[in-house]
């Protein structure tokens, strides 16, 4: 039967709800009685870890270089073409997540603050202070949990959310100060970069209870922000140390059935460009050593520096960032479920009446995580809807690929849906069993059976979205909010295609401001 930390490499997909559980949390189940508080220690510094940072950190050193001087023409064709990807990508996320739930009180709520009009919040009629408008953009872009995801570092891969963070830093900044697009792009590859490099040399493990979403994209922001508010190396390597400060963000969330997973990545946004802003002063000084001081990123938020080499090997001549294009909004960890389930759909077309019993197949460890949770909506019922293996497996047997209308309160609460549920189990795969495997008994006594390998078809170690896949995406999430005609659509397209020619991008930008 496959591992735990073998099925983590091999989709390399994982979602946080998959990711939050250690080993030594698989054993608890989400409906325990909490423990009793134990009794509060005594404050005792005797077995500290703590020493002051050194006073030359190589890693932090050469991120607060990196972040300062790496110029468009070091960017390699290859590298700025995939930098497109994920700008058309994210655009389209955040055209897409207009109407979502939640997303016009959150502006509202900003614009009724007050301040600046730098930046444009996409598909609103509304301008806010740039660090605002970054933080409402990465989270409207991540309210269908539908970005591009997955950093690809060498041969690895690596499952990450990243690109709300680093794309919508990026944007502000860049229209504030009334950028090209070539200096976006830069910004941007920059931030994607050490990020990338950040969680590759990690230990991360979500049982911990940090969500990676933030814990790799404070920094990130903050090196982005420090490089476009024109900070000194100095600066830079301040405003990375301040960043460290401001990591945020738990996997809870996703446990309780909580909008919070969307929040936290644009809480980075806002937290890197302050921290930037701040270190820009010269009169706040940061943490030396962002990455390696025992209470800095790798000692305070991961289980350690497992990797070191990945953080500087080959620094400025190659370039990573993420990869996976999600072909369903949802999260990547039930993508094997769901795929599976719908691939059984279109091989057998069973009526829904006539199943009997459905037994989904996985892993035995995701048993014990969220993702395995009963499905049960409650206050927000597209976060249980989006972590949730039974919701994403019914919707694959009933309706095929999930699409964004499937969150829709009446599609998430249909009858069907909920008979279909009553009548499926999770269970742990059989010996000899890999990847995912779903039974469906049908009442004529026939069982159909469809096996999945466990790595999601568009995992780019099995196939790679192509340009048209990615366009047809954008397309279906502008015309899914109607926040910009598909006329509009298809210049926004275009216009990215060739950002680096865009002289001010803020002529881009207000093509995105929307309707709403």
């Amino acid at each position: 039967m496959i591992g735990r930390r073998a099925f983590l490499s091999g989709s390399a997909l994982l979602g946080p709800a998959l990711l939050a559980q250690s080993a030594a949390a698989q054993t608890v189940t989400p409906t325990a009685a909490p423990a009793a508080a134990p009794a509060r220690p005594r404050f005792s510094y005797v077995e500290t870890r703590g020493a002051p940072s050194p006073a030359m950190p190589l890693e932090t050193r050469a991120f607060a270089a990196h972040a300062v001087k790496v110029q468009f023409a070091d960017l390699d064709e290859a590298t700025r073409k995939k930098a497109k990807r994920r700008i058309l990508d994210l655009f389209g996320c955040a055209l897409g997540g207009v109407h979502a739930s939640g997303n016009a009180a959150l502006v509202r709520m900003l614009q009724a603050q007050r301040g600046p009009q730098e930046a444009s919040v996409i598909g609103y009629r509304a301008r806010l202070p740039a660090a605002e408008a970054a933080m409402a953009n990465a989270i409207i872009s991540r309210s269908y949990d539908y970005e591009v995801m997955t950093v690809v570092v060498g041969d690895r891969l690596i499952g990450s959310h990243n690109s709300p963070t680093t794309c919508f830093t990026a944007l502000a900044l860049a229209e504030r100060a009334r950028l090209s697009g070539a200096d976006f792009l830069t910004a941007l590859v920059v931030g994607d970069d050490i990020a990338a490099r950040m969680l590759a040399a990690s230990g991360l493990d979500l049982g911990m209870g940090w969500d990676a979403s933030s814990v790799f994209t404070a920094i990130a922001a903050a090196a982005i922000g420090a490089r476009l508010v024109g900070a000194t190396e100095e600066q830079a390597q301040d405003a990375l140390g301040l960043a460290v400060d401001m990591v945020c963000g738990t996997t809870q969330s996703v446990w309780d059935g909580a909008p919070g997973w969307k929040f936290v990545g644009g809480a980075s946004a806002r937290n890197g460009i302050f921290a930037a802003q701040l270190a820009k002063t010269g009169e706040w000084p940061g943490i030396r050593d962002a990455l390696r001081a025992p209470y800095a990123l790798y000692g305070q938020f991961t289980p350690g520096l497992v990797d070191p080499p990945a953080l500087i090997a080959d620094l400025g001549a190659k370039f990573y960032g993420e990869e996976y294009f999600k072909p369903y909004p949802s999260c990547a960890a039930t993508h094997m479920m769901h795929e599976c389930a719908f691939q059984l759909r279109e091989a057998h077309h069973p009526a829904p009446e006539d199943i009997r019993s459905v037994e989904v197949r996985i892993p035995g460890f995701v048993l014990s995580t969220a993702l395995a949770q009963a499905f049960e909506p409650g206050r927000d019922p597209h976060t249980v809807a989006n972590f949730n293996i039974r919701y994403q497996s019914a919707t694959g047997l009933l309706r095929g690929p999930i699409r964004l209308e499937h969150y829709a309160p009446e599609a998430i609460n249909a009858p069907e849906i909920a008979a279909l549920i009553g009548k499926l189990k999770l269970a742990a795969l059989r010996e000899g069993e890999t990847g995912i495997v779903i039974d469906v008994a049908m009442r004529d006594g026939r069982v159909l059976t469809q096996r999945h390998s466990g790595t999601p078809m568009r995992n780019p170690a099995i196939r790679a979205s192509t340009d048209a896949e990615i366009l047809e995406k954008f397309m279906g999430q502008a015309a899914f909010s109607n926040a910009v005609t598909p006329q509009t659509a298809r210049q926004i397209a275009e216009r990215i295609d060739s950002i680096e020619r865009e002289r001010d991008i803020r002529s881009l930008v207000s093509l995105m401001r929307g309707r709403a």
